[in-house]
């Protein structure tokens, strides 16, 4: 059994050393040198993965002798990823690996002016390499299920298809009558200067006691967390002058993540267990700390009474109330990461049902921008002139994540389940008055951080709220907080 601990700590400084090369290319490396770090990353990752199917490593499952629950839990989950991967083959991964990150960079390069066809050749190649894939790890309904599995475990497009169409019924009915019978905002986007909103950031991670121990805060054209490896998880965010709250959201939205991933017991680390049970569950701690908690009424309350508000005196001179309405804003939007968390949801749909169907065969990567455009109107109501703001504005597709982005809205789904609950046995918002997060914290952590990969999302939501996953307590959180920002009956 220790043999093959130490083995996975070893795949684990190969994926460390390829994740810190990744956070550099998207922080700090030089715009020539990428690609000669897509090779870099391409080889380190590509070692990492055939030692994961290695036949020694098979023997060590099968042979290993385990002495307590924690070991029966790493064969389980290692026995299922060994299995799952060892179909596919090294060089179709090397050959993914490549291509997603030269991809990445290209889109970086070409997202500002919005040419697709500077894109188009590398994501036909990387929809084919995903068909690929999803062929060799096999599926029951459609190809798609096998990349979602990857990201969610357990999950399958039907059963998205079955959350997510009454979760946009009932989100353009919400949306239409607080377009409808809500009052505006009370204040518009102040222009706020680039030092103090990053004086901001920092002050906000300190205040939910991100350990700069074992973390670092940068900037990066899109947020993101990277845990490159044992207490070493790092975040991004980006500042834009004339809207504060995207910086504001985006770090603490990757708080999230990173707490989640420092959460996690230190002896499961490198070990098969030792993450986040999937991106869906991932994603509910980052939009929980994102909006359940930083868009509450209560945690503003906090922000003022405990002076953090000082650093941005725009927004001091505006009540905490309406502050907390002006954060909470629902509008129509064209950016997936700066939509509110109504319309957030139809931005996900949106990019489930074009992906789904660009890995189903049914849409041509050609055809991408015409596609967007048309379910983007008719979902989201706003017509779109520019791939930079259309079908170019993130990265998750350039660099070959494919089914990734259904999890952003169980994420939605997850965290207002597990704040059902969790407000069931906590003075939730008394503790946010106090910016006093610890018992929030420690609930987290001994219901879901401590569990790591134990379980799979459904048997974990079950354990944590005793019930499986459900769309019902999402739209009824809705209804009661946005009945109170836009004093409407919803």
């Amino acid at each position: 059994m220790e043999e093959l601990k130490d083995y996975y700590r070893k795949i684990a400084k190969y994926s460390s050393a390829s994740a810190l090369l990744y956070w550099d290319m998207q922080t700090y490396m030089p715009p020539h040198a990428g690609p000669y770090r897509a090779q870099v990353i391409s080889e380190i990752s590509s070692y990492a993965f055939k030692m994961s199917i290695d036949d020694v490593l098979g023997k060590m499952l099968n042979e290993a002798n385990p002495e307590n629950d924690i070991d029966r839990a790493i064969i389980k989950v290692g026995k299922k990823d060994y299995e799952k991967y060892k179909k596919i083959p090294p060089e179709l991964f090397e050959e993914t690996m490549r291509t997603a990150t030269i991809s990445e960079q290209e889109w970086q390069y070409a997202k500002p002016t919005g040419d697709f066809s500077k894109v188009k050749a590398n994501l036909e190649k990387l929809v084919e390499l995903n068909r690929k894939i999803a062929d060799i790890l096999g599926y029951e309904d459609e190809p798609y299920d096998a990349l979602l599995d990857q990201f969610e475990p357990g999950m399958k497009a039907k059963k998205i298809e079955k959350i997510f169409t009454p979760l946009r019924e009932f989100t353009i009915q919400t949306l239409e009558k607080i377009e409808k019978e809500g009052k505006n905002p009370p204040l518009v986007n102040p222009k706020i200067a680039v030092e103090k909103q990053k004086k901001f950031s920092e002050e906000l991670i300190k205040y939910l006691k991100y350990d700069l121990n074992k973390g670092r805060l940068d900037v990066s054209a899109h947020p993101f967390t990277n845990p490159i490896g044992l207490n070493d998880v790092r975040i991004t965010t980006r500042y834009i002058e004339d809207d504060v709250k995207n910086s504001i959201y985006s770090t603490i939205h990757e708080f999230g993540h990173a707490l989640y991933a420092l959460s996690i017991p230190e002896e499961f680390y490198s070990l098969p267990i030792g993450s986040s049970a999937s991106y869906g569950f991932d994603e509910s701690q980052s939009r929980f700390w994102e909006n359940v908690l930083g868009r509450s009424l209560a945690f503003w309350k906090g922000i003022y009474k405990n002076g953090i508000i000082d650093v941005l005196p725009e927004l001091k001179e505006h009540t905490v109330e309406d502050i907390w309405r002006w954060v909470n804003e629902v509008k129509r939007s064209y950016i997936r990461t700066e939509a509110d968390e109504i319309t957030y949801n139809l931005h996900i749909i949106l990019r489930f049902e074009i992906e789904r169907a660009l890995i189903n065969g049914q849409l041509q990567v050609k055809d991408l921008p015409d596609i967007w455009n048309e379910l983007f109107e008719k979902y989201i109501g706003l017509k779109v002139q520019s791939n930079t703001i259309g079908c170019m504005q993130d990265p998750h597709w350039y660099g070959g994540s494919f089914g990734y982005f259904p999890t952003y809205s169980l994420g939605n789904i997850y965290a207002a389940q597990i704040y059902q609950k969790l407000r069931e046995e906590i003075e939730f918002e008394k503790l946010l008055e106090e910016g006093n997060f610890e018992p929030i914290k420690q609930w987290l952590s001994e219901k879901i951080y401590s569990k790591g990969r134990i379980y799979e999302p459904e048997e974990l939501m079950t354990l944590v709220t005793g019930n499986p996953p459900s769309v019902e307590p999402f739209m009824n959180y809705i209804k009661e907080k946005y009945s109170k920002v836009y004093e409407i009956s919803l």
